[in-house]
């Protein structure tokens, strides 16, 4: 049996699958990412993951495809923008190094795009022309799909949705954008909006943990969750506005919280949406939830391997 190894590297995890050439992932692993380890190190590990899933599926490996976050030059893979959650990675190329230790093709793309792709192809956005893909986690991607196309810049560089401003007086991240969309939604935003409203918890509390909490009654969980779903639907009207996107589609760690996630954004998406335009869009949980980029990077692979 032939597969494409897709590997998903994020701020907490890496994760990685072994894909089909119809978008089904036959087996799955994941380890953690530690940010003391070296970069030689995460290469060990991640080649010890990948054979220990070919040898259970008894599959041959015909290319591998990685999604990361940033933007990785195309030529050499080497990481050089947007490495701020995996910082072992700036100025590697994580393609170079496991394509040298499996002797097979190696390609590289941004998170988003590749989250994008896999929705696109294979989940919940086979039905649409034009949508927006969210990966909600450790920091915020993305990948805008026009259509039936990820959009790119001129030398593949994807779009920074995580970079949209939602308050100019807000707090600047590490690029310099205040009140940005990444800074104030993505999975450390929901503990910290928790903390303001009151919320008790120590330093292992989780967006996820929030939501555990929310069902429960807890009045400050309920408030961050109103607030974030407010957030993330002020950028959704901002791209909606501006491209007559048919759907918004969440995915990443976070759309793990399901329904109550999706009620909270489809609750303030007509504040900050055309109506004419707001009447045709969706928001809509990916189908292959935090899988996508998986997915997506396999996809990704398989495509270049035809063009190359």
């Amino acid at each position: 049996m032939k597969a494409i190894s897709g590997i998903d590297v994020g701020g907490t995890a890496i994760k990685m699958g072994l894909v089909s050439d119809q978008g089904a992932v036959l087996s799955k692993t994941s380890i953690p990412y530690d940010p003391r380890k070296s970069f030689e190190d995460l290469v060990e590990s991640v080649c010890g993951s990948i054979q220990s899933l070919l040898s259970s599926q008894k599959a041959d490996l015909k290319a591998i495809g990685i999604s990361t976050p940033g933007y990785a030059e195309p030529g050499t893979g080497i990481l050089i923008d947007g490495a701020n959650n995996v910082p072992v990675l700036q100025g590697q190329s994580l393609p170079g190094a496991l394509g040298r230790r499996f002797g097979l093709p190696a390609f590289i793309d941004n998170d988003g795009t590749c989250a994008a792709t896999g929705e696109l192809l294979f989940g919940a956005g086979r039905t649409f022309r034009n949508f927006v893909l969210i990966t909600l986690g450790t920091g915020i991607g993305g990948g805008v799909v026009i259509n039936r196309q990820p959009v790119t810049g001129r030398e593949g560089q994807p779009p920074e949705i995580g970079a949209i401003c939602l308050d100019p007086d807000g707090p600047v991240n590490y690029s310099g954008v205040p009140g940005s969309f990444e800074r104030l939604a993505c999975a450390s935003g929901f503990v910290e909006l928790y903390r303001k409203f009151g919320g008790r918890g120590d330093e292992r509390m989780t967006a996820q943990g929030i939501f555990r909490r929310a069902g429960q009654g807890d009045p400050a969980a309920e408030s961050a969750i109103d607030q974030e779903g407010r957030y993330i639907a002020q950028a959704f009207g901002v791209m909606i506005n501006l491209l007559n996107l048919e759907a918004c589609i969440i995915g990443g760690g976070i759309s793990a919280a399901g329904q109550p996630l999706l009620d909270a954004v489809r609750k303030h998406l007509p504040s900050f949406t055309w109506p004419r335009l707001y009447r045709h869009a969706r928001v809509v949980l990916a189908q292959h939830g935090n899988d996508a980029a998986i997915i997506g990077a396999a996809a990704m692979a398989s495509q270049r391997l035809v063009s190359k």
